[in-house]
């Protein structure tokens, strides 16, 4: 759930984005997992839904390997754009906290490295030829 106020606007990384209303510190909690709003799906109930349902979850949602869960954000959260240089941190952080890299100013987009969020990118090498698009998406098409 984001913990700070923001809105989606139109991004020019890529699509939609998550943007900030108001100015956040470094280290401020910027989104932490939250099962009240956001959710996890096993592989086996993911396997269940329906095929649309399931391409939703797989665009939408990063892969836990160490928990082998599937992870939804409810809100916003789900929209973070990538970037090799991000301003926000969850690589250490633990599982389900999104801190800011560097104090953002509002108005700014919020961005993630995909790589070190989304296990099924780091273990297959992702790579990506635009910031916020990848050069193949295995993790969508994984049954």
């Amino acid at each position: 759930m984001m913990m700070i106020e923001t809105e989606l606007r139109q991004s020019p990384i890529h699509g939609i984005g998550v943007f900030l209303l108001e100015p956040v510190k470094e280290g401020q909690l910027i989104w932490r997992f939250d099962s009240r709003i956001d959710r996890v799906y096993s592989q086996a109930e993911l396997g269940s839904l329906p095929p649309l349902m399931q391409r939703y979850l797989r665009i939408y949602s990063t892969w836990h390997e160490g928990l082998q869960l599937w992870v939804l954000c409810g809100d916003n959260g789900r929209h973070f754009n990538h970037s090799d240089t991000p301003n926000t941190i969850s690589d250490g952080v633990g599982f389900g906290d999104d801190v800011a890299a560097r104090d953002l100013p509002a108005g700014i987009e919020l961005t993630t490295d995909y790589t070190t969020i989304c296990d099924a990118m780091r273990s297959n090498g992702m790579t990506f030829e635009h910031p916020g698009l990848s050069a193949k998406q295995p993790h969508l098409l994984d049954a």
